[in-house]
């Protein structure tokens, strides 16, 4: 978190809040950023939104691994799924 030196911990954790809630949100929702609206939705407030406002945490960093975990996640299912003929 940014050290503003005045933000109490209250502030802190609503931030703290937001932002898992936003990755929780993330993960159980089907499909890809580039498939699923409401994915792209949060990628582009990691990386357009008060994100960085509230954080010091990189926000393409954050964008690209949960990209990245989708590309593992899509690919395992369906090579699970493949019939072989």
């Amino acid at each position: 978190m940014k050290d503003y030196g005045y933000v109490d911990e209250g502030y802190i954790r609503l931030a703290s809040a937001i932002i898992l809630q936003a990755l929780k949100d993330y993960r159980r929702m089907p499909g890809t950023a580039e498939t699923n609206p409401e994915k792209a939705e949060i990628i582009d407030w990691i990386l357009h939104g008060y994100f960085s406002a509230i954080t010091d945490m990189d926000p393409v960093v954050l964008a690209e691994a949960l990209k990245k975990e989708d590309e593992r996640r899509w690919t395992r299912l369906n090579s699970c799924c493949r019939r072989t003929t």
